[in-house]
């Protein structure tokens, strides 16, 4: 697909969103008719066309909070020996982080399991230029730990580097996203 005016191909999942927010899916309306004759809705053009790094920064964030929201299977039923499963939607979410202590910010192993929940549940998300980073050495006194990640969305035609801070309350084991924004 070739740029155009720095559109981005969109998520086609974000379409069928889209269609589910405006209740339009049936609607006929919005069509136009291409130079070959074919009917094309207004979300199959945006579809074709393209969106800006906003919508796609947009779209991309929304998934991200609604995985960073979810605590997955795998926290409340033991999956051992069940690989399909634990890798599938249906263990879909982060670890549960209610039992993290302030003291756990020293523990790699929390930026390991935010970068695997993000691997395996965002597939726009390159793994290779996926970092996750544990943004000061102490938790502050509000018990928050943050995580400053890096990564680079797939996107046609070129990829979009992309930034963002997971932050953990510990008193309460919630994950908040905060500052995704596109680099460079």
């Amino acid at each position: 697909m070739a740029e155009r005016d720095g559109l981005f191909q969109v998520s086609l999942m974000n379409v069928f969103r889209q269609a589910a927010r405006e209740r339009d899916a049936k609607a006929r309306e919005d069509t136009v008719t291409d130079a070959d004759g074919r009917v094309l809705s207004a979300r199959s053009i945006e579809r074709r066309e393209g969106a800006g790094q906003a919508t796609l920064r947009d779209h991309l964030a929304l998934d991200l909070g609604n995985l960073m929201a979810t605590i997955h299977l795998e926290a409340s039923v033991d999956l051992t020996g069940l690989d399909y499963v634990q890798k599938s939607i249906l263990n879909y979410g982060i670890p549960d982080m209610s039992r993290l202590t302030v003291d756990d910010h020293r523990n790699a192993q929390v930026a390991r399991d935010l970068r695997d929940a993000l691997l395996a549940h965002e597939p726009r998300l390159i793994s290779e230029t996926l970092q996750v980073k544990m943004r000061r050495a102490e938790a502050d006194s509000d018990q928050r730990i943050a995580f400053d990640i890096t990564a680079e969305m797939a996107a046609r035609p070129v990829d979009v580097p992309l930034e963002f801070v997971a932050e953990i309350d510990t008193g309460a084991g919630k994950v908040a996203l905060s500052s995704l924004v596109v680099r460079g």
